[in-house]
């Protein structure tokens, strides 16, 4: 008898609560990543040597940061026929801006990152950023990559 008793309890507030769906918000699908952007980039070194040593055809060194967060982690991957890197990055959430660094040249002491970056327009769901860089020497010693971004 008493279990009876609770068991018509049990379905009139359930009753209840679909018929004030009240049932419904609690078992509403939610959206997936809310506020996630993806980072398309790709990054050439396009002056390299393809005669001599290959340690210089793709860029090395490269790494990714947001603003406002720091440090991104990403996956590259090789494009062989220019030998450029592409980079899949996810953004944080708030990213305003992504900047992403890289080397060009192998091999020398004190050589300087090139890099560029682009805007994080607000709710955008991917972010596109080609990283065109050269290599030159800068006397007395560092060579310095210089990038263009677009």
């Amino acid at each position: 008898m008493f279990a009876v008793k609770s068991a018509r309890r049990a379905l009139a507030l359930g009753s209840a609560l679909v018929a004030t769906g009240a049932f419904g918000l609690v078992a509403a699908p939610q959206p997936a990543m809310a506020g996630t952007t993806v980072l398309n980039a790709t990054v050439d070194c396009l002056n390299v040597n393809y005669s001599g040593s290959t340690s210089d055809w793709y860029p090395y060194q490269v790494s990714v940061y947001a603003s406002p967060g720091g440090s991104v982690s990403f996956s590259p991957y090789a494009i062989p026929a220019t030998h450029a890197y592409g980079i899949t990055a996810t953004l944080p959430s708030g990213t305003t801006s992504v900047t992403v660094y890289a080397l060009c040249s192998s091999g020398h002491q004190w050589d300087l990152s090139g890099y560029g970056g682009v805007s994080v327009p607000s709710g955008a769901t991917s972010v596109s950023l080609t990283l065109n860089c050269s290599t030159q020497p800068v006397y007395p010693g560092p060579w310095l990559t210089s990038c263009s971004s677009s």
